[in-house]
């Protein structure tokens, strides 16, 4: 930990993921600071976790929680003036399951080919969570001669580019298999991703 959590607030809030893949993390955020567990839980998706940190904090509520770290940098990159949210430690996120033992945001594409063999007019599909991520990371590319049609969706990100409705997508690669099943492979790892222990710095 960066530094101790104050318990002797008078009221202390818990802003907590509710995405399935984050579960486990809630768990072992618990069995470390039990103590938390008195006091009033909130729970959110994943990226809205800095948003409700915030919001409580600026209405004069001490506040923590976590949420992916890779959703923490999308909400930095959106709010970069704001200095309300702050990291207080991180949760190391460790499945040998995993690809790269933990999430991966990544730029991925047809098998067999890369970047270079794109048409520099090209279509890239990612979740709506990542828009500011994705934007900041193509910028690269777009100094190469890139032109790109950047297209949103809440789902379904590898679909869309087996599917042809983009040429390249960006997206969480966990364990690889639907990626592989989509056939599709991995031309660039853009972040990986632990789990960030937050907190409403006192405005």
């Amino acid at each position: 930990m960066a530094r101790s959590f104050d318990y002797e607030e008078k009221e202390v809030m818990l802003v907590l993921p509710k995405n399935t893949g984050l579960k486990v993390y809630t768990q072992l955020f618990m069995q470390k600071y039990p103590e938390y567990s008195e006091h009033k839980q909130i729970e959110v998706r994943g990226e809205d976790v800095p948003f409700w940190i915030s919001q409580l904090t600026k209405k004069g509520k001490k506040v923590y929680g976590f949420t992916g770290e890779d959703l923490y940098h999308e909400y930095e990159l959106e709010n970069p003036d704001e200095g309300v949210v702050e990291v207080l430690g991180v949760m190391e996120w460790n499945d040998p399951s995993a690809l790269y033992d933990k999430p991966a945001l990544c730029l991925i594409g047809p098998i067999g080919k890369t970047m270079e063999d794109m048409p520099r007019e090209i279509t890239v599909c990612a979740s709506k969570k990542y828009k500011h991520i994705v934007d900041d990371y193509l910028e690269k590319y777009r100094e190469k001669g890139f032109v790109f049609d950047q297209v949103y969706v809440n789902g379904s990100v590898e679909t869309s580019c087996s599917e042809g409705i983009s040429d390249i997508a960006i997206d969480i690669v966990y364990s690889g298999r639907s990626m592989k099943e989509c056939g599709l492979e991995i031309y660039d790892v853009i972040f990986k991703s632990d789990c960030v222990i937050l907190g409403g710095k006192e405005i």
